[in-house]
């Protein structure tokens, strides 16, 4: 297994429109997200990452919603400029966060998904959509033919490794739901679209090449509560006798 951190920069994806059948990803993906988010509630919504910015969340229950981006890849849509690995936010400041395909172009993974953690609220919601290697996208990545190589470049981890990161962390992982069941070497066409994806979705439903985290941010107080019935200890020696012992000796 190689290890998540990485010291090669990998030029990150900006736009929906550079992957392949990248309108389709978006529709799938937005609907997903926006369906999870009818379960969040709050006061803060970050989204994090300039395709996140794409996804249409004005169904979502909450109101004040932030898109955060780094200098290179911000659009009219970003409204924080910062590091994806260094969240300008402080902690315990956001209830939900949408992040979406962050970790495939991030040199240290990890430490985006700690800064995650840092700035989320107890019980608070993260939304997390990665591209599953272990689906009929892995055929695309070993084609030598294929177009659009700076999207084949990024990394690819697999999904109980993904979780395994989240619940080290603190997250428990409470939805996982697979989209777009397609190699994405070729277009799609309208009319096979759904009856491609109903065929694979059927016979392997883990093996869609977007997979979608629902996971919740927990923490238990460290504090030992104390009980408040107080317990009066009497010294009871095992052998009874010993005092007796004791006096007839002297």
């Amino acid at each position: 297994m190689k290890p998540a951190l990485g010291y090669r920069w990998i030029q990150p994806v900006e736009h929906w429109q550079e992957f392949p059948n990248g309108e389709l990803l978006k529709q799938q993906e937005n609907t997903s997200i926006s369906h999870r988010l009818n379960l969040c509630f709050g006061n803060h919504l970050l989204k994090i990452g300039s395709l996140a910015s794409a996804i249409d969340t004005t169904t979502c229950r909450i109101n004040h919603q932030i898109s955060l981006a780094n200098l290179a890849s911000r659009t009219e849509s970003t409204g924080v400029v910062g590091e994806i690995d260094e969240l300008p936010f402080v902690q315990h400041a956001i209830d939900t966060a949408v992040v979406s395909h962050v970790l495939e172009f991030s040199a240290d993974p990890h430490q985006t998904l700690r800064e995650v953690h840092r700035v989320l609220m107890p019980n608070g919601n993260l939304i997390l959509t990665v591209f599953n290697p272990l689906s009929l996208l892995l055929v695309g990545k070993l084609w030598p033919f294929k177009s659009n190589k700076s999207f084949w470049h990024c990394r690819l981890f697999s999904i109980p490794r993904i979780k395994d990161w989240l619940n080290l962390l603190g997250f428990e992982v409470i939805d996982e739901h697979y989209l777009c069941h397609s190699t994405l070497l070729g277009e799609i066409k309208e009319q096979k679209k759904g009856r491609i994806t109903n065929m694979f979705a059927n016979i392997a439903p883990k093996m869609g090449s977007v997979c979608v985290l629902t996971a919740k941010k927990r923490e238990w107080p460290l504090t030992p509560i104390r009980p408040r019935v107080r317990y009066r200890t009497v010294f009871q020696p095992a052998v009874r006798t010993a005092s007796m012992l004791d006096h007839d000796k002297n």
